[in-house]
């Protein structure tokens, strides 16, 4: 993952009309616009079978995974891009009515950590997330095959491999299998 030059913090309201780069990924991580290669195959398989799994775990509850879209933590001056996330039901319908970017704190993010990803930026976004109401954050490990598991609250992360089962945060009530997520 690469960052543009270190200058003044860049607003939301700049990094809205920034146009990226052809074949980079971007995102905007307090000020700061950072940019990464567009995951490559087993990235996106892990992160397609993540979203799979919850979306059969949660299909009757008031709430949708999605994948690949910014959301919007104004006073933090971020807009990451969650591999995957859940979010209310409704939440999300009132982003997609309002044609804006989801400004509501999902209940889930799930980062698929590619080797591109610096630790420390990784770390950082789970922080993001956490200090903005997001009550976990899963951080998958494809080649390694671990899931490193924060929750609000909560000092060290928890890792889990493929045989182990993951919690989703209350108020969902459902457990999915890591070995789930590495499946080609």
């Amino acid at each position: 993952m690469a960052s543009l030059a270190k200058g003044p913090p860049i607003t939301i309201e700049q990094y809205e009309s920034f146009e990226g780069y052809p074949g980079l990924r971007d995102e905007l991580i307090h000020g700061e616009i950072v940019m990464s290669p567009q995951p490559k195959p087993f990235h996106q398989q892990v992160s397609d079978n993540v979203r799979a799994l919850l979306d059969e775990a949660i299909r009757h509850q008031p709430y949708v995974a999605r994948q690949n879209t910014n959301i919007k933590f104004g006073q933090a001056h971020s807009m990451p891009a969650p591999d995957v996330f859940i979010v209310g039901r409704d939440a999300w319908k009132r982003a997609c009515q309002l044609d804006e970017y989801l400004s509501q704190a999902p209940l889930l993010v799930v980062e698929v950590v590619s080797p591109a990803n610096r630790r420390a930026r990784v770390e950082e976004k789970a922080r993001l997330y956490l200090s903005q109401g997001v009550a976990m954050v899963w951080i998958v490990y494809p080649k390694r095959k671990v899931v490193l598991v924060h929750r609000a609250g909560q000092d060290a992360a928890i890792e889990r491999t493929p045989a182990h089962l993951l919690e989703l945060p209350d108020p969902l009530v459902a457990e999915i299998p890591v070995q789930g997520f590495f499946v080609i």
